[in-house]
């Protein structure tokens, strides 16, 4: 994006700067709103389909000695203690558009569209 503006690497511009001047979010908030969007999309998914199970499969056996993974099932279940919220109160929101919109307002709020 610097490339595009000819923004030189001596210029010292901090990324703030560069999003403002190109409209963009930030990278974490693209991510995490694009997040949401699939899960909101997922719940939605009849109950038998593989998607919609892949959501809540645990997988069985010892785990190894190593810190656990930074999952992106862990991130999603980490914002959702943040909210208070829990699966099933996920899935009754997602079928209430406002009500979800709302939701992820509060993690985002810049939020322009969903």
């Amino acid at each position: 994006m610097r490339g595009i503006l000819r923004i030189k690497w001596h210029y010292r511009l901090r990324n703030e700067e560069v999003w403002r001047r190109t409209g963009q979010k930030p990278v974490e908030e693209e991510i995490g709103m694009r997040m949401w969007r699939w899960i909101r999309h997922t719940l939605r998914k009849p109950h038998n389909n593989a998607t919609r199970l892949a959501l809540q499969w645990n997988p069985q056996g010892n785990r190894g000695r190593d810190r656990p993974r930074e999952t992106w099932k862990r991130c999603v279940e980490k914002e959702m203690t943040m909210m208070g919220k829990g699966w099933g109160q996920l899935k009754e929101l997602a079928q209430d558009w406002s009500g979800w919109h709302l939701l992820v307002r509060g993690l985002y709020p810049a939020l322009v569209r969903l």
